[in-house]
């Protein structure tokens, strides 16, 4: 396993992480002793850097990733996230406090190492369902994960960057408030680190990686699997009219040359693809069961897409794959 620091937190972590929404039942079907087992096993192949959230299962992966941890003596980070309703505006810090409050009673802990936001960033609040602006963050939902810390429930505070408003979420990453940002990136949509090109069709994530870097927060990579498209076979039912899905389908059938010398499969040329990326510091893709758990961890040791395969990437992203 490699590991890196996770920016300016200095938590050490490992490079492949473990995401909590496999655990949680929202990447296909698991069990509860199932889901034990698979981090089990990632703590003996050495992931140490552990990813979940109230909304993965509606408290399940935080239960199961409880359960697991019960008496296990390795070094290892855990981070959790906040979503706030619509409802819930009216008080922030209370909201905050309940929802920490649960979390770490179904993690069975007296506090996480990372909380992050977990809503999205828009301009208006509400824009989409439960978003919230960057008076919102910045204001009272940042009070409030301060107030977190100083109880010590949480040493870091973080947030999460999908489907947000570019230049909110830049504000964000530049106030110098936060110290870990999960961003979306993967074979599909690199915007988190450069620029988008003219023919690409996907949504920009405005290159919010290096800035981040630039303020020394740590960065996770997040949909490193595309939410099942960069895998061989998507492990549940697509939602009918998920046009995002059927357009990373498409695109994913068009990725065979990647599976050569010890890549095997899609969901290791994905993960390499990620961990490629040296300013991703972990990158947690969705683990529900031992196999899985197995294949995540034993991509650190494969060696990198050549470059050859790269420029082909390159051509086919920069012409939206047609």
């Amino acid at each position: 396993m490699q590991y890196s620091t996770l920016g300016r937190t200095g938590l050490r972590v490992s490079r492949a992480g473990f995401g909590g929404g496999g655990i949680g039942q929202v990447w296909g079907a698991t069990t509860e002793d199932e889901a034990i087992r698979s981090v089990h096993r990632a703590l003996e192949l050495g992931i140490t850097f552990f990813d979940v959230a109230p909304a993965y299962g509606d408290g399940k992966a935080e239960e199961a990733l409880g359960r697991a941890l019960i008496r296990r003596t390795e070094d290892f980070v855990i981070a959790t996230k906040v979503r706030l309703r619509a409802d819930e505006m009216d008080d922030i810090a209370g909201a905050v406090r309940r929802s920490v409050e649960r979390s770490l009673n179904r993690l069975r802990r007296d506090s996480v190492d990372v909380l992050h936001v977990h809503n999205r960033f828009t301009e208006r609040r509400g824009e989409a369902r439960d978003s919230i602006t960057g008076d919102d963050v910045m204001g009272p939902v940042l009070d409030a994960y301060k107030e977190m810390q100083r109880e010590g429930k949480t040493r870091y505070i973080g947030l999460s960057a999908m489907d947000h408003h570019v230049p909110t979420m830049h504000r964000l990453l530049n106030s110098g408030e936060w110290d870990t940002v999960l961003a979306y990136y993967n074979l599909l949509n690199t915007t988190a680190q450069e620029p988008r090109p003219a023919g690409a069709d996907v949504f920009d994530n405005g290159q919010i990686i290096p800035l981040a870097k630039s303020k020394g927060m740590g960065v996770i990579g997040i949909r490193s699997h595309a939410a099942g498209a960069l895998t061989p076979v998507l492990d549940r039912p697509p939602t009918p009219g998920d046009a995002l899905m059927e357009a990373d389908l498409r695109k994913a059938a068009m990725l065979d040359f990647l599976l050569d010398g010890p890549i095997e499969t899609l969901s290791q040329a994905a993960m390499v693809f990620s961990m490629m990326n040296r300013a991703i510091d972990t990158t947690v893709p969705g683990v529900k069961n031992v196999s899985e758990a197995e294949e995540t961890a034993r991509c650190a040791d494969l060696t990198p897409i050549p470059e050859a395969h790269l420029a082909r990437l390159r051509e086919l992203y920069e012409n939206d794959f047609s």
